[in-house]
């Protein structure tokens, strides 16, 4: 491991498929304030490396560091937790929910007794709306 400022690090990571050998001891470090951009043809593991640093997706081979400590990523959740948030290229919304809920999807705000605190969602999404300058309704 080297340098303090490492936010994220992968070392060697290996993800077959069948018939496919998508990542081949693929190296990626992520700095403070840094913004990386993935470029490649189809096929070239661009999103099967995202997939497995955001947990959706195992590695078969390879380490994860995480500010300096290596981290075996159990899912999507915990990815979150830790600090990684990640946004897909295909867009997947629920058409059946508000825009707060699929904004939060996956991280609804509780209520101690395990029901969804509704006011908080949408005061945090009509939060986060207008942090990004998008006028919508969070109910809508």
């Amino acid at each position: 491991m080297t340098g303090s400022s490492l936010l994220l690090q992968t070392e060697a990571i290996d993800k077959s498929f069948p018939g496919v050998h998508a990542l081949n001891r693929v190296d990626f470090d992520l700095k403070e304030g840094e913004v990386h951009v993935l470029l490649g043809e189809n096929g070239a593991g661009k999103s099967t490396l995202m997939k497995i640093i955001s947990a959706t997706l195992p590695k078969d081979g390879g380490k994860i560091f995480i500010r300096g400590q290596e981290v075996e990523l159990m899912s999507p959740r915990h990815a979150r937790d830790l600090g990684i948030g990640m946004v897909y290229q295909e867009l997947s919304l629920v058409p059946t929910l508000s825009v707060a809920e699929n904004i939060l999807l996956g991280r609804l705000p509780k209520r101690k007794s395990g029901t969804v605190h509704w006011s908080r969602v949408f005061t945090e999404a009509h939060r986060l709306l207008d942090d990004f300058g998008v006028d919508i309704s969070p109910r809508q």
